[in-house]
Order: C-alpha cells, then structure tokens, then sequence
C-alpha cells in the first residue's frame, strides 16, 4: 500500500513548474488524500480519468439547466447549478489525481495519457458550452451561445494542432508553445477560471460570467491563431530541411 509520502514524492520536479498557481496551492494538495483513497480502494488511474470526464459532463448539464424564464418546457432546479459548478470544481481535483495515482505506482504510459487528454477536451467544452448556457438562461442573449462555441472550437483546434506537432517532433513542441501553456495552466480548468465560476454563481454576479466568456473567447481565440500559425512556421522549417 502507497503512502501519502510516497504520492507526494512521486511528483517531479518538471511537473511542479508545469503546475499553475491555483493547482500548485490548492488543487494538487487536496489531490493527495484523495489519490491515496483512490488507489485504497484498489481504482485505477485509467478509472478515474473516465470517471473525472463523466462527472464533467454531468457537472456541465447542471450548471446549464434552464434558470431563468425563457425555457417553459423544464421544470426550474434552482438547486443544480450550485451541484453542477462544485462538480466541475472537483473535476479539476480529479485532473491531478490519475496522474498522481500513475506516478506513484509506476502505471504512467501513453495510454493514460490518452485518456487524461481526452477527458480534459470534455471538461473544457462542458464548461464554456454549460456557462454559455447559464448566462443565455438568465438573459435571453442568444450570442452568448456563439461565443462559447468558438471559445470550444478555438480551445480544441489549438490543442489538436499542438498535439498532431507533437508527434512528428515533440521536443520542438513543447518549447514551441511553453508560454501559451503556462498561460493557459492559470487560467484554463485547473487554473482561476473554475473558482471564478464558483464564487460568480454562488454571489450571482453576472457580469463576471460574461467576462469568464469574454475573456476565454479572446484567449484561447488569439492563442488559437498564435499557435497555429507559430507552429505552421515549424513546420515549414521542418520540411525545408528535409
């Protein structure tokens, strides 16, 4: 049986700095007992990677339920935003723990990798379509639903294309878009926009919802194009060399 020292030391030191700093402070400290509870219960990383994704999109359903008077045809929960946000939070929790759990016993490959990735993909749409949603319900703008689907679109292409880079060369990669991912890291679903999304709901500030949907659309919007186009420069060197 692994002990709480023995996660905790699992962790490198590449990966401490990769970490933002709402991860660093908060979520990979409380990811610690509940990796150890998890590989307790004899769960394995891969489980907790598709079980995190799941709990995503349930998260994601419930933080977008109908709570204003424009959708007649639901019945009003005033209650399931609340649930839904808290489990997009622990989502980001989870994000931390697969890998800790894969770390710690020596069960770290590609294929969890995979699984990781993908699930964070998931997490990613649920959130900015379910905020989408939220603020639409509450105002009746139906833009706000355009937006969240090209801050999605945006978001995916970017990483689709950093990891198709990836692996044709991935040394290259990685320093290609370092600062776009340290950016990213603190602001993305393990960084400040997750909490962003509790405190806004719970205080019902509005606005601040409309600036977590402004703000993404014109970050990963212009990190998108940012990325594409340094890493189409990549490659171009990359072809004219060979």
């Amino acid at each position: 049986m692994y002990s709480m020292k023995d996660i905790v030391n699992s962790l490198p030191a590449e990966k401490i700095k990769q970490d933002g700093i709402w991860t660093r402070l908060i979520l990979r400290p409380l990811s610690f007992p509940v990796s150890w509870l998890a590989l307790k219960m004899k769960l394995t990383p891969a489980f907790i990677s598709y079980f995190s994704g799941i709990l995503a999109i349930i998260g994601g359903v419930l933080f977008a339920w109908p709570s204003g008077d424009f959708c007649p045809y639901l019945p009003a929960m005033p209650y399931f935003a609340g649930i839904g946000v808290i489990l997009l939070n622990f989502f980001s929790v989870l994000d931390c723990v697969d890998g800790n759990m894969a770390r710690v016993s020596g069960k770290a490959g590609p294929w969890g990798g995979w699984a990781d990735a993908v699930m964070g993909f998931i997490a990613y749409t649920s959130v900015f379509f379910s905020t989408g949603l939220y603020i639409f319900w509450k105002t009746n703008f139906w833009e706000v639903l355009v937006l969240a689907g090209l801050t999605s679109s945006a978001n995916l292409l970017s990483r689709v294309a950093y990891q198709i880079y990836k692996n044709i060369d991935g040394e290259k990669a990685h320093g290609t878009v370092s600062f776009e991912r340290l950016l990213a890291e603190n602001v993305g679903i393990t960084g400040f926009m997750m909490p962003l999304l509790l405190i806004f709901h719970f205080i019902d500030f509005l606005p601040g919802m409309w600036g977590i949907i402004f703000f993404n659309a014109a970050f990963y919007g212009g990190g998108c194009v940012i990325t594409v186009i340094k890493l189409a420069i990549k490659a171009g060197k990359g072809a004219t060399q060979k």
